[in-house]
């Protein structure tokens, strides 16, 4: 799975709307958008932004699940198996 899908699965898995999303993380609610969109890639660096806006008061989101969205945007987990 890409990074727009996966990060569009996770955010809508915590319940949290893009304006929400962009609040918690940082980033322009319109960024967000075209990552969804798959026209934007994005760095580790914002990845994990988003990452840890999505698990903020959501128990919905695993380690798993992080890595899976880091991996999808071509950069390495966090975890190593």
């Amino acid at each position: 799975m890409e990074l727009a899908a996966t990060l569009k699965r996770l955010r809508l898995k915590s319940h949290k709307s893009i304006y929400e999303l962009a609040k918690l993380s940082g980033l322009d609610p319109a960024f967000i958008g075209r990552i969804e969109a798959g026209t934007r890639g994005a760095s580790r660096e914002t990845v994990l932004r988003l990452a840890f806006a999505l698990v903020y008061n959501c128990d919905a989101i695993t380690l798993h699940d992080i890595d899976g969205l880091l991996q999808d945007a071509e950069h390495a987990p966090l975890v190593r198996v």
